[in-house]
């Protein structure tokens, strides 16, 4: 590559000297150097993957051009060099071969719609009480006192926590990184963020303790039939036949189906499909008492096992709160600000980034969320606006 380009710029100064127009070969190093500068971590759309290798055309042609004039003076080795244009091929197969695959597409969350969300003002616990209803009315006799009734009130507390990680890297890296990858971790690293947060949310309802203690409540409150639509009609109607602390019937409008990844094609065949469920005329009258079907990709499944949830609108009841800090809505990404500082001289805008004893650039994702943490019932926090079914028989 070196004889090619030296060629390139004898031809252009020789041209240059006579007082004629710039030569193909000054323009072809200029176009040359452009494609490698330009491309540094761009985006190879089939669009540029063309402007490039027409550039690298141009370029090839303008060195065999050269060749043409030169040959006689050549040397074996400049010769073979040339003629195979290996370091071109290196150099641009460097530019367009070496890209990364789209990053994969994963399964969120969608908690927020069947989740109480709550807020505390710092890191101490808050309570959340719940007053029970005054009881119902006796027959009062002529000139005899009213029975007295009376009211008693519960409460738990949660809290948020603090989660973080960190993640840095020299600026030598971030220079090198000509395809732009590892500019993109702070984004990924929110992304990982989030998953955690599905995570976190999902366990806090999805876990041995919580189903056992579900299971041992017995129906109305759980069952063990699979996603059918005879099975789900029972989580349906054990939902409608709910009562407080007092015995008192209570009205569940709205209920949110919640499932793993691997019942979404039983879940629409249960609420969709009338040929499966439309017999007598019924249609899909079941979907009419589902106000949401949602994915939880971290609920646990084993072999036959494939546990299913049904929660009562947050609005109504709140099966399971989420905390936050006030004013911290959700993940957070931070870059470590740098202590650099250019007096004299230019330098490239990476090293600026960096710290002044090390050159690192660090960034940290944070976190501050938190919900109930009890012994039986772990995160669930009215386990009246929950149903569980273990999905273990048919």
């Amino acid at each position: 590559m070196y004889q090619v380009i030296q060629w390139l710029k004898d031809t252009a100064e020789a041209v240059h000297e006579k007082g004629e127009t710039p030569s193909s070969g000054q323009f072809a190093e200029a176009m040359f150097w452009g494609a490698v500068e330009s491309d540094r971590g761009a985006e190879y759309t089939d669009e540029r993957r063309k402007l490039v290798k027409d550039r690298a055309f141009d370029i090839q042609m303008s060195a065999f051009t050269v060749l043409e004039k030169n040959w006689r003076q050549m040397n074996g080795r400049e010769f073979v060099e040339t003629m195979t244009t290996a370091h071109f091929a290196d150099y641009f197969s460097t530019a367009l071969s070496r890209l990364f695959y789209k990053d994969y597409e994963y399964q969120v969350g969608a908690w927020v719609n069947y989740t109480y969300a709550d807020t505390t003002p710092d890191f101490r616990d808050v309570d959340r009480h719940r007053m029970t209803e005054p009881g119902t009315l006796y027959r009062r006799r002529e000139k005899a006192e009213a029975k007295a009734t009376d009211i008693s009130d519960s409460h738990i507390s949660y809290g948020v926590e603090e989660y973080a990680r960190q993640f840095d890297v020299s600026w030598q890296t971030i220079v090198n990184d000509d395809l732009g990858k590892i500019k993109e971790t702070p984004q990924r690293m929110f992304k990982a963020a989030k998953r955690f947060e599905d995570s976190f949310v999902s366990n806090l309802y999805d876990n041995a303790t919580t189903q056992g203690t579900i299971a041992g409540l017995g129906a109305p409150w759980s069952g063990t039939g699979r996603l059918t639509a005879a099975n789900l009609a029972i989580g349906l109607n054990a939902m409608m036949q709910r009562t407080d602390a007092s015995g008192i019937q209570m009205n569940i409008g709205r209920v949110h189906l919640v499932i793993p990844p691997i019942l979404k094609i039983q879940a629409q065949a249960v609420l969709k499909d009338l040929i499966q469920y439309g017999a007598g005329g019924v249609g899909d009258i079941l979907s009419q008492y589902i106000a949401g079907v949602h994915v939880d990709p971290y609920i646990t499944t084993a072999g036959a096992n494939v546990p299913w949830y049904l929660f009562a609108d947050p609005s109504e009841i709140p099966a399971v709160t989420v905390a936050r800090l006030n004013g911290w809505t959700g993940p957070a990404v931070f870059m470590k600000k740098s202590n650099m500082e250019t007096i004299m001289g230019s330098a490239p805008a990476a090293i600026l980034m960096g710290s002044f004893e090390t050159g690192d650039i660090e960034y940290m994702v944070e976190d501050v969320i938190g919900g109930w943490d009890d012994a039986s019932l772990v995160g669930v926090s009215d386990y009246r606006g929950l149903y569980y079914s273990s999905g273990t028989t048919v």
